[in-house]
Formats: C-alpha cells, structure tokens, sequence
C-alpha cells in the first residue's frame, strides 16, 4: 500500500457491492464511506433496521473502523414516520456514550422495492494503532 509523507495511505481501497458501477465501501486515508441496507426486502421495519446496522458494523471492520468512530451518518426512511422506530434502534445500536455518537440526519426518500430504509455513513479508521 502507498503511504504518503505523514504514514497514511494514499491508496484509494475500494470493495464492489452486489450492484453494478457503485462501491459498497469506500476509504482514502484515515476516511471511510459506507452505504447499507437490508439483504432482505419485504422483511418489516425493525428486521430490515437490525440487519442494515449489522451490515454496517461489518463494513465498518472491513474498512479498518468501528461505530465508535462514525463521524456522519445520513439515514433515508422509505416511509419518514418510522423515524421514532429507527430511533430507539439507534439509541440501542449507538449507545449511551456521546463521544461515540456521529452527527446524524433522517430523511425520507424514494428507495428500491421492498427496501424501508438506507444508511449512509463516514467514519474515521484506526491508522497505526490509534484506536
């Protein structure tokens, strides 16, 4: 892997997702981008929560991070009243320290069929040990 002068890489890691022209994880340097949603549409609301926020731990790791290190999270909610819903999911998921709560967002949106809601996320990875 390349590094430039400060020890980070200067590489940009990519990992395919299952759908054409679009990455599933992202990350330059100490950065990380991620997207995640349900491998089951049609499942009700919290299964289809529950799943995405593991799928998003598990991305997190691959990239070298962890959801104590999310920096921004985008949420889009196929239907925008499940906000409380995705809430206390949230708070369960995020846990109680606010040093390892990002700034995050909800929003309503259009998404692909059988699909209840979508994260978007940024997080910082650990580079040579910072944890």
């Amino acid at each position: 892997m390349n590094r430039d002068h400060a020890g980070q890489s200067s590489k940009i890691e990519r990992w395919r997702g299952s759908a054409a022209g679009r990455s599933r994880i992202v990350a330059f340097s100490e950065l990380v981008w991620t997207v995640s949603n349900a491998s089951t549409p049609g499942a009700d609301f919290e299964a289809q929560a529950v799943e995405t926020l593991q799928r998003l731990d598990q991305s997190l790791r691959e990239a070298g991070s962890d959801r104590g290190r999310l920096l921004s999270v985008q949420v889009i909610l196929a239907d925008v009243s499940m906000r409380d819903a995705f809430d206390a999911l949230w708070q369960a998921w995020i846990g109680p320290d606010p040093q390892h709560w990002p700034q995050r967002a909800v929003h309503g949106g259009a998404l692909a069929p059988g699909l209840l809601l979508e994260v978007v996320a940024t997080a910082a990875r650990s580079v040579d040990g910072d944890g």
